[in-house]
């Protein structure tokens, strides 16, 4: 990490912008090198400051936060985006994880998780974000056994580890693995791993 990391702070409120800069500045390690008050004077600054992080609230005038995301991402900017929102809605989240975001946190949080989170997104973690609901599609794909042999595999586990852990054979293993590619439509171990962390599956510890 380097020794500042240099950040956007995006929303309509004056009053919480400047909340948010004493936070995110007072440990030390964090500048606020700009602050936006909407959509489109965000995307302006961090193409003017690149700043490491870009603290970006989900409803402002002019552009939305989703928008902004969308933008930036379409530009391959280096910025990371943390959106922030007063919304803790599965939609709201996949929708701006899928327009670029790098995590996601609402404003209910303490100002100084804000700031952790700040840091989590710049180390590329996702400690620090909200708990992602699992898309309403996609809630009870897999039977309970499937759901186990996809929760020891995201853990790292090999089949034969699962089998020994489950009591089943290794070749049912595999079977269940193969329900499991089928059912969420992936190709490989290594998507159905991305899909169960996304979809709240497995959680950071």
């Amino acid at each position: 990490m380097p020794d500042v990391v240099t950040v956007v702070v995006a929303d309509d409120h004056p009053v919480f912008r400047a909340g948010i800069r004493d936070a995110l500045e007072k440990g030390g390690h964090v500048e606020v090198v700009g602050e936006a008050a909407d959509g489109n004077e965000a995307l302006k600054m961090v193409r003017r400051l690149e700043p490491d992080v870009l603290l970006l609230d989900m409803n402002m005038p002019e552009r939305s936060g989703p928008e902004v995301a969308a933008a930036l991402a379409e530009e391959a900017s280096p910025t990371r985006i943390l959106a922030l929102s007063a919304y803790n809605d599965s939609a709201t989240i996949h929708g701006l994880l899928e327009a670029g975001a790098a995590g996601y946190i609402t404003k209910d949080q303490h100002p100084t998780a804000v700031r952790e989170a700040v840091l989590a997104v710049w180390r590329g973690e996702g400690r620090w974000f909200v708990p992602i609901p699992r898309k309403p599609e996609m809630l009870s794909p897999l039977t309970g056994r499937e759901h186990e042999v996809l929760v020891l595999m995201a853990r790292g586990f090999d089949n034969g580890t699962i089998g020994e852990r489950l009591r089943i054979a290794e070749n049912t293993v595999r079977n269940h693995l193969a329900a499991v590619y089928s059912k969420l439509g992936v190709g490989s171990a290594r998507e159905a791993v991305a899909w169960a962390w996304e979809n709240g599956i497995v959680k950071a510890t």
